[in-house]
């Protein structure tokens, strides 16, 4: 057998063995989310913000302090309430669990493991959605209904609803990426949550969630749609609440999952820098 059908067949093998081991891998998390109830008030404070937002642009607009990109008093409570739910869609958090891992030497037994440390991570995630959206979507969506003319502004229809899903799957791959590799810092320096603080902070402002893509100077919407930052807010919510075009929406999605190809690509690397660092001194 040639070393390319060697090659070929080990990788068959490794994808076969997870299909089989996922779903059992997605029960265990799925069992573990919902156990763990102060996950529903974390939800529930987290969701604060989007509203708090919501209350402050709606006040500049009724004081017509802002009308810019066509946002008025409906627009902003449609973005922000669904910003809600968009966020617990496309938000993990894994970096402090990755650097407890790596800094308490705990990596070594998901190393031994047949499912590597990786796959842990992304069912837990997958499962963990399955506990948080149901929290918010119910509210929120009563939340659209007694607020008048927010259910009118959203674009409703299958193949609008499909890009939008499609969109939010890019935003988590994304969110799900760089907070991996930021945990495997901690490979290297002790503060790893440290950097994805920075990173969040600036992903909140650049990414639609602190403000509107639509409020910022045109020169600056145009370089931000170019970023990945949006996928986490702005370009899922934008593309619900109508503002963007199915043509528009699958072009900003493209740039978006071609830096998460990117991203992932450097994250491989880190990961196996990382291993190598770990492995050397004796862990």
């Amino acid at each position: 057998m040639r070393q390319d059908d060697r090659i070929g067949y080990h990788d068959y093998h490794n994808m076969a063995r997870l299909i089989k081991i996922y779903p059992a891998l997605l029960r265990l998390y799925r069992r573990r989310a919902v156990a763990y109830r102060a996950t529903y008030i974390i939800v529930l404070v987290n969701a604060a913000f989007p509203l708090v937002m919501m209350s402050i642009w709606i006040g500049l607009a009724q004081q017509g302090a802002t009308q810019s990109d066509g946002y008025n008093a409906v627009n902003f409570a449609a973005y922000y309430l669904t910003a809600i739910v968009v966020r617990r869609i496309t938000a993990c958090g894994i970096v402090r669990d990755i650097e407890g891992l790596i800094r308490n030497g705990d990596l070594s037994v998901y190393l031994l493991r047949p499912v590597g440390l990786l796959h842990h991570f992304v069912a837990r995630v997958l499962t963990t959605r399955l506990v948080v959206v149901p929290i918010v979507f119910v509210p929120v969506v009563i939340g659209m209904l007694i607020t008048p003319g927010v259910v009118q502004t959203l674009d409703l229809h299958p193949l609008n609803l499909a890009v939008f899903v499609l969109a939010c799957a890019v935003g988590l791959a994304f969110e799900f990426i760089t907070q991996y590799t930021i945990g495997c810092l901690a490979f290297w320096i002790t503060q790893a949550h440290g950097v994805n603080a920075a990173f969040a902070l600036a992903k909140s402002f650049l990414g639609g969630y602190i403000v509107p893509l639509g409020l910022f100077p045109l020169a600056l919407q145009t370089t931000l749609q170019m970023l990945p930052f949006q996928s986490g807010v702005a370009l899922p919510v934008e593309i619900l609440t109508g503002r963007l075009t199915p043509e528009a929406a699958l072009a900003r999605i493209t740039i978006c999952a071609v830096w998460v190809a990117v991203i992932a690509l450097f994250m491989r690397l880190i990961w196996r820098a990382g291993l190598r660092s770990f492995s050397a001194v004796g862990a």
